[in-house]
Order: C-alpha cells, then structure tokens, then sequence
C-alpha cells in the first residue's frame, strides 16, 4: 500500500510540474496570451502607491481560488501595488461599491463558470473598469464576457475524487507569482521598499537593523583598567555576566579579556595569576567592528572564521572602546545569513 501511495504521489508531482511548465511555451508561442500578461503587468504597475494614481486591482474568486486570490493581493500588497480582495458574495450585496473607475479587476475561476462571478459582470461594466479573467476554459462564460483572458493551464486536477481543485490552485498560484515578480522587475522595485514593508521580518533586519541596537554598551558594559587586578577582573565578570570585559584608560581602548583568556591565563601562570594585572592577560589586538555597521554586516564577520567570533568589541574612530556585540544577541534578534 504504501509503494502505491508513493508512486501516485510521484506521478502527480509530475502531473502538477507539466502543468506549471505549461507558462514557458504559453510566454514563448502565445502571442495572446503574452499580450495580456504584459496589459495586466501595466495595469497593476499604474496600481503602485509610488504611482498616486488612487487606482486598485481588487481580485475576486470564490471557493479555493479565493484563497489564491488572498495570497495574490498579500504578494502585490508587500511589494507596493494597492490590491485588495473581495468575495463574489458581499460584492452583490454592497461591497462592489469599492470597486471605481479606474480600478481594474481580476476574476479567478478554474471551470469560468462560477455564478457568483458572472452575476457581477454586469455591474463591473457599468462601472467602465478593466476586467481580466483566469481561467482554464477558453470558452467558458467568464472567458467570453471578460476583456482579456489569462488562461490558466487547461489540466485535470489529478484528484483520487477527481473533484478537488490539486492541480489548479497550484497553477493558478504560479500565475499570480508570476504578475508579482513580473510588476517588482517593471518598476525596479528597490529593495529597502520591500524591507520598510517587513520590518519585523528578516529582510527588515537585513535593511535597518543596527549593530549598535544589539550592542551591550553604557553602564552594562563590562569594563577594567589596565593595572586592574586578576580578582577585579575575575569580579566584574560575574557582576555583569557578558563573557568578557573591556580594557580601557580614560575611555581608550587597551585589549580584550574573554573567558578564554582567563583560563589561559590561569593555564600559563597556576596560583601566581592572582599576582597578575588586567594587561598581562588581555588581548591587545583583537578583532574589532566599528560602531553605524548594519547588524548583518556584523554578523556576516562573527560567522567568517570557523569557529565563529562569540563576541567582539566596538571600538569607535577615536579608538574608545564604546560597547560590545554578542553573537547570541544577534541569534536572539533574528539576524540570519
């Protein structure tokens, strides 16, 4: 039983990957089809917020193509295209109201024959407004009433039911994933854009996040003088708890002391490392960063040696020693490669 599922769920992986490779040939020798890609393309372009041209494409599907739709209009939305989604349903019972003249519309049906969208045609002209059609049905109703026809590929779903919609919603995805990439290259949308509209995600993180906001600095950081003794310096490592101090003199800064160089120390000495000063255990070279770095510049030079830099100064122009970064700090914020 379980060879008979795997096997099914091969030839359905390559049904759906035939189906989704149905665009390439559909780009290369369609010429109708091309045509009204690139009309879409610029219709949703003049839809830009960049653009102030107050013009919306709303998308509207009902069933699991509404879901397509949703994920449509979340895409276009992060990338800067005012898009909105309206069920068929609360359309013909006032939401259709949203929809202006200079709006565009995008209809998605598999089988182009989806009462509740063809009841809003009617309204939709009234209103003078552009409306594109995907579809998989060529001569479906939808296909005939719409101004520009989007066809979806023309596949069985490959359902055991043979009624859920498998294979469309993925195909019908694509083509929406297709107008979004297809709009951000049109307008060469930049990508600090995309990040202002994800600044909690890590593309956000990548754009504006500071080093400095993760940096352990002021009255938290750890700091020693340089004839400081091997117990002073052991004391401010359990006061403050960061995994290392700063060697400084009147804000300069004079070296390093991890808890690698504590044990080293100790290593090298035995008991006469109570006997021993800040400077004759601290590293007085240290790898460094300079303070204004993007978080992920910093991170990207903690990661570059194997095994990683735990931790490393911040050391300003005028060589004080103005904080320190963690690499647990930047894991914790969500700072990736």
């Amino acid at each position: 039983m379980q060879n008979y599922i795997i096997e099914n769920a091969v030839k359905r992986a390559e049904h759906i990957s035939s189906a989704v490779n149905w665009y390439t040939l559909a780009f290369k020798e369609n010429e109708e089809f091309k045509r009204n890609f690139l009309q879409l393309i610029d219709e949703l372009v003049q839809c830009s917020i960049l653009e102030k041209s107050n013009k919306q494409v709303f998308f509207i599907a009902v069933g699991k193509s509404a879901h397509v739709a949703q994920l449509a209009v979340s895409m276009l939305v992060s990338v800067g295209i005012l898009a909105r989604f309206v069920h068929p349903t609360e359309a013909l019972h006032g939401d259709l109201g949203v929809v202006g003249q200079k709006d565009i519309v995008v209809l998605i049906s598999n089988n182009g024959r989806s009462s509740e969208l063809l009841q809003l045609i009617p309204g939709l002209e009234d209103r003078n407004v552009k409306i594109f059609a995907m579809t998989s049905k060529e001569d479906s109703p939808l296909a005939k009433l719409a101004q520009f026809l989007l066809l979806i590929p023309p596949f069985d779903e490959n359902c055991p039911l043979a009624q859920a919609p498998i294979t469309s919603t993925v195909t019908s995805l694509s083509l929406c994933q297709l107008l979004v990439a297809a709009t951000v290259e049109m307008r060469n949308y930049p990508i600090d854009d995309y990040a202002r509209n994800h600044p909690g995600g890590a593309i956000g993180k990548r754009i504006f996040l500071k080093a400095d906001n993760l940096m352990i600095h002021g009255n938290d950081l750890p700091t020693v003088h340089l004839t400081d003794s091997f117990q002073t310096v052991v004391s401010t490592f359990t006061k403050y708890s960061k995994a290392a101090v700063l060697v400084l003199e009147q804000q300069k800064f004079l070296g390093l002391i991890t808890e690698k160089d504590l044990r080293k120390a100790m290593e090298k000495y035995g008991p006469k490392v109570f006997e021993c000063s800040a400077h004759e255990i601290m590293n007085k070279n240290p790898t460094s960063v300079r303070p204004g770095l993007l978080a992920i510049e910093v991170f990207q030079l903690m990661n570059s040696k194997n095994p990683p830099f735990n931790l490393l100064p911040v050391i300003d122009s005028e060589g004080n020693g103005v904080g320190l970064v963690r690499l647990l700090d930047f894991v914790a914020a969500g700072v990736t490669l």
